[in-house]
C-alpha cells in the first residue's frame, strides 16, 4: 500500500503538470505489484478524482466542454466495447499499434507530410466520432487513450486550458463508463473501492503540486512538453508490449 500511494502521487504530479497522463504512469507501475486488471480497478477512483478536478478548473467551459463534448460521448460506446474486449481477448498488440501511430504522427512534419493528419481538421462531427470511438476502445482495452486525444487536440491548435479541460472530460466519461462496465461484470467490488479511496487522496495531492508547476510555463513550452510526453508514452507502450509478450504466463 505504501508503494501504491507513492505511485499514484507521482502519477498525480505528472497529470497536474501535463493535464493528463495519470493512467499511463499509474497502471503499468501498479501492474508490477499486481496484475493489470487489478491495477486498472484500483486506479478508477483516483482517475475519476483527478479528471473531475482538472476538467472543472479554470472556467470558460463553453469553448471546451460546450464544443467538444461529442468526443466524450462517443468514448462511452468505445469504452464499453473495449472493456468487453479486454475480458475476452489479448489487448497487448494494440499497445504496439498505438506506439507506431504516435511515432508516425511525431515525425511526419519533418518529412513534410503533415497533410497525413489533415483529416483531424475535417468535419467535426466525423472526426469527433472517429477519435472518440477509437480513444474509448483503447481506454477499455489497454487503459490508454491520452496519446490519441493529445495528438488530435494538438492538431486543432487548442489553447492549453481548453485542451486540458476537453481531454479530462473525455477521461472522466471514459473512466466512469469503465467503472460501470466492470461493476456490471461483477469485477468491481467494495473491497477494491475501499483500497482505492486513500489512493485517490494521494493522487489529488500530487495533482495540485503539478498544476502549480504547469501554470508557471508559457504556451510554447507547454506544447513542447506535450510532444515530449508523446515520445515518452510511445516508448513506454513498446516496453509494455514486450514485457507482456515475453513475461506473461
Amino acid at each position: 500500500m505504501i508503494l501504491a500511494l507513492g505511485v499514484v502521487a507521482l502519477a498525480g504530479l505528472i497529470h497536474g503538470g501535463f493535464g493528463l497522463g495519470f493512467p499511463m504512469v499509474a497502471t503499468p507501475l501498479l501492474a508490477l505489484l499486481t496484475d493489470v486488471q487489478t491495477a486498472i480497478l484500483l486506479t478508477l477512483a483516483p482517475n475519476i478524482a483527478v479528471n473531475f478536478y482538472s476538467m472543472l478548473r479554470g472556467g470558460g467551459w463553453s469553448a471546451s466542454l460546450g464544443r467538444y463534448w461529442p468526443v466524450a460521448m462517443w468514448m462511452v460506446l468505445g469504452t464499453i466495447l473495449g472493456t468487453l474486449w479486454l475480458v475476452s481477448v489479448d489487448p497487448n498488440p494494440f499497445r504496439l499499434l498505438l506506439a507506431a501511430t504516435l511515432v508516425l504522427y511525431l515525425v511526419s512534419d519533418r518529412f513534410k507530410e503533415r497533410n497525413l493528419w489533415g483529416w483531424m481538421r475535417g468535419p467535426e462531427r466525423i472526426t469527433n466520432a472517429g477519435v472518440g470511438l477509437t480513444a474509448g476502445a483503447l481506454a477499455g482495452t489497454v487503459n490508454v487513450s491520452a496519446p490519441l486525444l493529445v495528438a488530435y487536440f494538438l492538431e486543432l491548435r487548442l489553447a492549453p486550458l481548453i485542451l486540458v479541460q476537453t481531454i479530462n472530460l473525455c477521461f472522466l466519461v471514459g473512466k466512469s463508463t469503465q467503472a460501470v462496465t466492470f461493476s456490471v461484470l461483477g469485477l468491481l467490488g467494495p473491497t477494491l473501492l475501499l483500497w482505492s479511496l486513500p489512493l485517490a487522496v494521494m493522487a489529488m495531492l500530487g495533482l495540485l503540486i503539478g498544476i502549480a508547476v504547469r501554470e508557471r510555463v508559457s504556451v510554447a513550452v507547454y506544447r513542447g512538453w506535450l510532444r515530449g510526453f508523446l515520445w515518452l508514452m510511445s516508448g513506454l507502450l513498446v516496453v509494455q508490449f514486450f514485457m507482456e509478450a515475453f513475461g506473461g504466463d
